[in-house]
């Protein structure tokens, strides 16, 4: 037995009715207002709980427990019943079935709990059997109210026997954070680092990778030619050769060419040719490339 209130039972008790002793002792007197003799179940809103949660508030049971609970509607214009429990729902299962004879006096019906939100809720392994008077006006009798039953009876079980609730319920979101990080911690992606000309791994000086033609390197890269399409133009352009306020303009790719093609070195004169007497290019791929594109048309 569990619950706050004692209960006077005699030594061997056990509390098995049957389907029409639960409606005609207890759920017709209940709704009457008529006393019960022995008060052994609860008065409890039973679909503000999960149902694991519901034995321990039990007033008597040991594998199925009972309880009075008010019903209320989905809709308020409507006759369907809310079925939303704690952190799932019950859905029905089953046809009703007439309780008492000659005339019903009541209906049972059976539910199943799914935990999570309908209609993808995980089915569990818990019962219940609801027990509700027949032939009752349950039209909406206040306006904006949600009420549809003042009193079903219910009965509460496990049909495995245990009091155990589904996974689901204890796996919690993914957070926003990173692997292993706490919850809620928001990861930034690291900053890019872009490689540096002649710096080493400990960012010292590194050795470059043409030390032949450090002279290109080491000149400001202003000095350096633009290409353009239409070569009759040209580009004024600060240099840091000149005083402040002055400009020179850029030389034209015609120049440069008829530099290479007669054997001088434009960035650095006294370096003698650039060419080999036999036609080569000194073995560098770099001067390869530079040649190979200014001898294209533009």
């Amino acid at each position: 037995m569990s619950g706050g209130q004692e209960l006077n039972l005699p030594p061997g008790f056990r509390f098995h009715p049957t389907d029409e002793e639960l409606v005609t002792h207890y759920l017709c007197r209940r709704c009457a207002g008529a006393p019960i003799a022995v008060p052994i179940i609860t008065e409890i809103d039973l679909y503000k709980f999960d149902p694991w949660q519901l034995p321990k508030m039990a007033l008597y049971g040991e594998k199925e427990w009972y309880f009075f609970s008010p019903r209320d509607r989905k809709y308020p214009n409507g006759s369907r019943p809310n079925r939303a429990a704690g952190s799932g729902y019950w859905k029905a299962t089953g046809a009703d079935k007439p309780v008492g004879t000659p005339k019903p006096l009541a209906i049972k019906k059976a539910l199943v709990f799914y935990a999570g939100k309908a209609p993808k809720g995980e089915k569990t392994n818990w019962i219940m059997h609801e027990y509700r008077l027949a032939d009752v006006d349950r039209s909406a009798r206040k306006k904006n109210s949600l009420r549809l039953d003042d009193w079903v009876l219910c009965r509460i079980y496990n049909k495995k026997g245990g009091l155990e609730k589904p996974a689901s319920v204890d796996r919690k979101p993914a957070a926003m954070g990173g692997y292993g990080g706490p919850p809620g911690a928001m990861v930034s992606s690291p900053q890019e680092q872009k490689p540096v000309m002649g710096m080493n791994a400990n960012g010292g000086g590194g050795v470059q990778p043409f030390p032949d033609f450090a002279a290109y390197y080491d000149r400001p890269s202003d000095s350096m030619p633009r290409l353009h399409a239409d070569s009759s133009c040209s580009e004024q352009m600060l240099s840091p050769d000149f005083p402040a306020g002055e400009v020179q303009s850029q030389p034209k790719i015609s120049e440069w060419e008829r530099s290479f093609a007669s054997g001088g070195d434009p960035v650095n004169p006294a370096a003698g040719s650039m060419l080999e007497p036999n036609g080569g290019f000194g073995g560098d791929p770099l001067l390869q490339d530079i040649l190979m594109y200014w001898g294209k048309p533009f």
